[in-house]
């Protein structure tokens, strides 16, 4: 299965993570991943603890664990409902969070609650309540990650790639079905043939390859010519202006390059931008890899494309010397001009 980003879709959500991962748990686990990497963006010197049994009430802290002051996050996954329920959790945390650190010798040195909601009239009262009065009575200081301070961090460039990781989704596809490739029996075939006399002209002479690529992209245009279904048909077609255009452009830049030398990098440039383009090319056809290099061969088979700067003139010598063997079946013209039948014998 292929993993497709839905472009467009990074809408900072956090009801998502329950679709994302299929339960209210995977979301509760997925925020808290989330804050955890939000914390080392602004603090890359972060660490988190295991569950053995409990996580002393943290997600991420900053600091030392020994002796040394610590800076602690707290996340909830607050998302449908906020109430006395939740004010408890809070409570519950933040206590649980203060006696560890005393138990374990260190100091608590702030509190930073992580949910992934706003607070109404009476909750922030009562937030700003409980807040101030554990300030004062333990010294520590306390925060709030709300929503929309959340999404603020989130927005900001260099949590660029949390963003994008946390809030674009992907949908699952099946590989695409290409056509098989056939193995090619007799190489010998397409000895004669133009795209092979171009490589060997470009100094490329082990082109076996090419020709078992040829031989796949010739069944595949033939087998879409016969089906004649006008949508592959002008998919083949499409496709093949592509390829046309991506040879084009890098044989281009090969002739600035080097004005008066060989196209030395210009066979594997071409190939190379046609593996990348190969997904791209559309499904109906079913082109593999192999029949993608194939088609390449086609258009320089047909004089269009080639691997050297004077191709053209390598296609016309091709062209001039293919008619010259195209000879009568029944006889042949003698130097003298006489005709003579295949045995060699003149005729009356």
């Amino acid at each position: 299965m292929t993993q497709v980003p839905l472009i467009g879709m990074g809408t900072i959500n956090f009801e998502f993570f329950k679709i994302k991962t299929g339960s209210v748990d995977g979301a509760r686990a997925h925020f808290e991943e989330m804050i955890q990497d939000l914390v080392g963006v602004i603090h890359p010197d972060f660490s988190t603890l295991d569950a053995n049994p409990g996580d002393w009430g943290i997600d991420a802290y900053v600091g030392s664990l020994v002796d040394g002051d610590v800076n602690v996050w707290q996340s909830k996954y607050f998302i449908d409902d906020f109430g006395k329920s939740q004010q408890d959790q809070i409570r519950d945390a933040y206590e649980q969070a203060l006696a560890c650190a005393k138990r374990e010798g260190y100091t608590l040195s702030t509190w930073t609650l992580c949910m992934p909601r706003n607070l109404d009239g009476p909750n922030e009262k009562w937030w700003t309540g409980w807040k101030k009065k554990k300030e004062k009575s333990d010294g520590v200081r306390i925060a709030l990650w709300n929503q929309v301070q959340l999404r603020r961090l989130l927005l900001s460039e260099d949590a660029t790639n949390i963003r994008n990781y946390y809030f674009n989704p992907t949908v699952s596809l099946p590989d695409p079905s290409y056509r098989p490739t056939v193995t090619l029996a007799n190489f010998d075939q397409y000895e004669g043939a133009l795209f092979v006399r171009q490589m060997e002209h470009a100094g490329m002479f082990e082109c076996d390859d090419a020709k078992e690529e040829f031989f796949n992209a010739e069944i595949l245009s033939h087998e879409v010519t016969d089906k004649a279904v006008t949508e592959e048909v002008e998919a083949l077609s499409r496709s093949k202006a592509e390829l046309g255009s991506l040879w084009a452009q890098r044989f281009n830049v090969a002739c600035q390059a080097n004005p008066d030398g060989p196209l030395v990098d210009l066979y594997v440039n071409v190939m190379d931008a046609v593996r990348d383009h190969h997904p791209k090319l559309p499904a109906s056809i079913r082109s593999g890899l192999v029949h993608t290099f194939g088609m390449v061969h086609q258009r320089v088979n047909d004089g269009r494309a080639g691997w050297a700067r004077d191709y053209r003139d390598v296609a016309r010598e091709h062209l001039q010397s293919v008619d010259a063997d195209k000879v009568p079946t029944n006889n042949t013209t003698s130097v003298d001009g006489e005709n003579e039948n295949a045995s060699g014998e003149q005729n009356d």
